[in-house]
């Protein structure tokens, strides 16, 4: 495995291949990754009043369609480099702040947000369940929550193609853009293992959030979780 086992170096990681994600994100899905985004945006309900937190920002590719459904956006992201971008290309989104947060360990209030939107972030860190949990802890009563993330097909033919996509082609692309053969081994390897449909949708209940809609796309290379928060306590 090349997988970072610390908040630490997940960030050291992310810091690194900042300058060219966006570039290799859509190269690398041949830019289907936006149209998935603007799903998950759009499955997303409307608080005019009300905030989002956009978890795991990266360079922000949510705020831009979150702005206008909120009234604020808070970006969030533990990658200091991926923020500077950010905030740099979405300087004329006004209602939009930008915050170095750890998921794990939110620097919020409780029940602050109205929603929250994630997209390719959960399988990112250490902990996840505490991730959803400390994303329920930050929300108000009948706040939402929008997840985007890899998984794995269900066909096994297709699962296969995926697979050898993903162990050989990415990484080496990821090589050569980007200089960092360690990084795009270690995102793969994430999406293999990271557990979808119906196993997140119970690790969703377990943190707090009653799943809504489950969206697979593209035959399972990714899903979209829509869930509203629980007013149980967790």
């Amino acid at each position: 495995m090349h997988s970072p086992t610390s908040t630490s170096a997940v960030r050291q990681m992310f810091d690194r291949i900042a300058p060219t994600y966006d570039l290799l994100n859509t190269v690398l899905s041949l830019g289907v990754h936006r149209l998935w985004e603007r799903k998950a945006v759009a499955l997303l309900p409307s608080s005019q009043q009300g905030s989002c937190l956009d978890l795991c920002t990266g360079t922000g590719a949510l705020v831009p369609a979150l702005a206008p459904k909120f009234a604020r956006v808070v970006a969030a992201d533990i990658s200091p480099e991926m923020l500077g971008i950010g905030q740099k290309r979405w300087e004329s989104v006004k209602n939009c702040e930008w915050v170095e947060a750890d998921a794990q360990a939110l620097p919020f209030a409780d029940g602050q947000f109205n929603a929250v939107s994630i997209s390719y972030g959960v399988r990112n860190l250490p902990d996840p369940a505490r991730g959803l949990r400390e994303m329920h802890r930050v929300t108000a009563a009948g706040a939402w929550l929008v997840v985007l993330e890899f998984g794995q097909p269900s066909n096994r033919v297709w699962r296969e193609i995926f697979s050898l996509y993903s162990r050989f082609i990415i990484p080496l692309i990821g090589s050569v853009v980007s200089g960092n053969s360690e990084a795009y081994r270690y995102l793969p390897e994430t999406s293999a293992a990271f557990p979808c449909g119906e196993r997140f949708e119970e690790l969703l209940r377990s943190a707090g959030w009653l799943p809504h809609r489950t969206l697979p796309l593209l035959g399972g290379i990714a899903f979209i979780y829509l869930a509203q928060r629980s007013e149980l306590h967790y």
